[in-house]
Protein backbone atom coordinates (compact mmCIF):
# COMPACT_ATOMS: atom_id res chain seq x y z
CA UNK A 1 0.00 0.00 0.00
CA UNK A 2 1.52 3.33 -0.96
CA UNK A 3 1.16 6.67 0.84
CA UNK A 4 -1.40 8.08 -1.61
CA UNK A 5 -3.79 5.15 -1.12
CA UNK A 6 -3.69 5.44 2.68
CA UNK A 7 -4.76 9.08 2.76
CA UNK A 8 -8.28 8.15 1.61
CA UNK A 9 -8.61 5.01 3.71
CA UNK A 10 -11.31 4.85 6.38
CA UNK A 11 -10.60 2.42 9.18
CA UNK A 12 -12.98 1.33 11.91
CA UNK A 13 -11.72 -1.05 14.56
CA UNK A 14 -14.55 -2.60 16.50
CA UNK A 15 -13.50 -4.10 19.79
CA UNK A 16 -10.53 -3.28 21.93
CA UNK A 17 -9.47 -6.75 22.89
CA UNK A 18 -5.88 -7.92 22.59
CA UNK A 19 -5.94 -8.25 18.81
CA UNK A 20 -7.90 -5.05 18.11
CA UNK A 21 -5.54 -3.02 20.27
CA UNK A 22 -2.46 -4.37 18.47
CA UNK A 23 -4.12 -3.71 15.10
CA UNK A 24 -4.82 -0.11 16.13
CA UNK A 25 -1.22 0.28 17.32
CA UNK A 26 0.22 -1.02 14.05
CA UNK A 27 -2.07 1.08 11.87
CA UNK A 28 -1.22 4.15 13.94
CA UNK A 29 2.51 3.50 13.52
CA UNK A 30 1.96 3.18 9.77
CA UNK A 31 0.15 6.53 9.70
CA UNK A 32 -3.14 4.97 8.56
CA UNK A 33 -5.05 5.65 11.80
CA UNK A 34 -5.22 8.89 13.72
CA UNK A 35 -7.43 8.88 16.78
CA UNK A 36 -10.55 10.99 16.48
CA UNK A 37 -11.42 12.07 20.02
CA UNK A 38 -14.51 13.95 18.85
CA UNK A 39 -16.29 10.67 18.23
CA UNK A 40 -17.92 9.00 21.21
CA UNK A 41 -17.55 12.19 23.26
CA UNK A 42 -13.81 11.62 23.53
CA UNK A 43 -14.37 8.55 25.72
CA UNK A 44 -11.94 5.71 25.26
CA UNK A 45 -11.55 2.44 27.05
CA UNK A 46 -8.66 2.40 29.48
CA UNK A 47 -8.01 -1.34 29.36
CA UNK A 48 -8.93 -4.49 27.54
CA UNK A 49 -11.87 -6.52 28.83
CA UNK A 50 -10.37 -9.76 27.50
CA UNK A 51 -9.39 -12.47 29.95
CA UNK A 52 -6.69 -14.20 27.91
CA UNK A 53 -4.57 -14.11 24.77
CA UNK A 54 -3.71 -16.95 22.43
CA UNK A 55 -0.28 -17.76 21.05
CA UNK A 56 -0.97 -16.16 17.67
CA UNK A 57 -1.90 -12.87 19.37
CA UNK A 58 1.33 -13.08 21.35
CA UNK A 59 3.14 -13.35 17.99
CA UNK A 60 1.79 -9.88 17.16
CA UNK A 61 2.69 -8.63 20.63
CA UNK A 62 6.25 -9.87 20.09
CA UNK A 63 6.57 -7.62 17.04
CA UNK A 64 5.86 -4.53 19.16
CA UNK A 65 7.81 -5.65 22.23
CA UNK A 66 4.89 -6.64 24.48
CA UNK A 67 4.88 -10.45 24.44
CA UNK A 68 7.59 -11.02 27.03
CA UNK A 69 5.88 -8.84 29.63
CA UNK A 70 2.47 -10.45 29.05
CA UNK A 71 3.85 -13.99 29.29
CA UNK A 72 6.03 -13.12 32.29
CA UNK A 73 3.16 -11.56 34.25
CA UNK A 74 0.40 -13.86 33.04
CA UNK A 75 -0.25 -17.51 33.76
CA UNK A 76 -0.48 -20.36 31.29
CA UNK A 77 -4.06 -21.55 31.09
CA UNK A 78 -4.18 -25.33 30.79
CA UNK A 79 -7.96 -25.73 30.91
CA UNK A 80 -11.24 -23.94 31.52
CA UNK A 81 -14.37 -25.18 33.25
CA UNK A 82 -17.68 -24.02 31.80
CA UNK A 83 -20.65 -23.64 34.16
CA UNK A 84 -24.36 -23.38 33.42
CA UNK A 85 -26.88 -22.57 36.15
CA UNK A 86 -24.37 -23.40 38.87
CA UNK A 87 -23.44 -26.81 37.44
CA UNK A 88 -20.27 -27.76 35.62
CA UNK A 89 -21.28 -28.31 31.99
CA UNK A 90 -17.95 -28.89 30.27
CA UNK A 91 -14.18 -28.70 30.54
CA UNK A 92 -11.99 -27.41 27.71
CA UNK A 93 -8.39 -28.62 27.84
CA UNK A 94 -5.96 -26.35 26.00
CA UNK A 95 -2.84 -28.53 26.16
CA UNK A 96 -0.15 -27.31 23.78
CA UNK A 97 -2.54 -25.23 21.69
CA UNK A 98 -0.66 -23.62 18.80
CA UNK A 99 2.40 -25.86 19.06
CA UNK A 100 4.33 -25.69 15.81
CA UNK A 101 2.48 -22.56 14.68
CA UNK A 102 3.94 -20.09 17.13
CA UNK A 103 6.76 -19.85 19.66
CA UNK A 104 3.91 -19.28 22.13
CA UNK A 105 2.06 -22.58 22.25
CA UNK A 106 -0.24 -21.47 25.01
CA UNK A 107 -3.19 -19.49 26.09
CA UNK A 108 -2.17 -16.96 28.74
CA UNK A 109 -4.34 -14.96 31.05
CA UNK A 110 -3.77 -11.23 30.91
CA UNK A 111 -1.84 -9.72 33.79
CA UNK A 112 -3.76 -7.48 36.16
CA UNK A 113 -2.93 -3.80 36.08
Amino acid sequence: MNASSTSDTDVLIIGAGPTGLVLALWLTRLGVVRENRRQNGGNRGQQSRALAVQGRTLDLYMQVGLAEAVVERGRKMIAANLWVAGKKAARAVFGDMGAGLSPFSLCSDLPAR
